[in-house]
């Protein structure tokens, strides 16, 4: 059985690319187009990895990691983010987003990114040092 994965993104074009490079590499995926949207998908197919844009209009991505994190502590969380939004990833990553990718990316990044996230035994990239990189660019 493929993994299941929730893109939550309000850029539909956006969207479409991440559906369409998931499903490419074999993946189950959902799409939504609002936070809240996402959490209502997110309980009904229990995905095993979310990927969630953090600027949406209402509920942004911190929210929806929130939310998703005291719902099922174990659903892995990756974040999209502007590039140059520094503080937001690492706002995210202390509230426990596996990983982050940074607009704009490339397809191979994405998918390398899912696989490292969905490979059984992956220690997550949420290390310290990981977030202590993170901060070292916002100085």
């Amino acid at each position: 059985m493929n993994p299941k994965i929730l893109v939550i993104d309000d850029d539909t074009s956006l969207q479409r690319v991440l559906d369409y490079n998931l499903q490419e590499e074999g993946y189950d995926v959902q799409t939504a187009s609002s936070g809240e949207e996402g959490l209502y998908y997110f309980g009904q197919c229990q995905p095993a990895l979310v990927i969630t844009d953090m600027n949406m209009p209402g509920m942004d991505g911190l929210m929806v990691l929130k939310s998703i994190k005291e719902r099922s502590p174990e659903t892995l969380v990756i974040i999209i983010t502007a590039f140059g939004t520094v503080d937001a990833a690492v706002e995210a990553m202390k509230a426990g987003a596996h990983d982050y990718i940074t607009k704009p990316f490339n397809r191979d990044e994405l998918k390398l990114t899912v696989r490292k996230a969905l490979q059984p035994g992956m220690k997550p990239e949420n290390s310290s040092w990981r977030i202590a990189g993170l901060c070292s660019l916002t100085r």
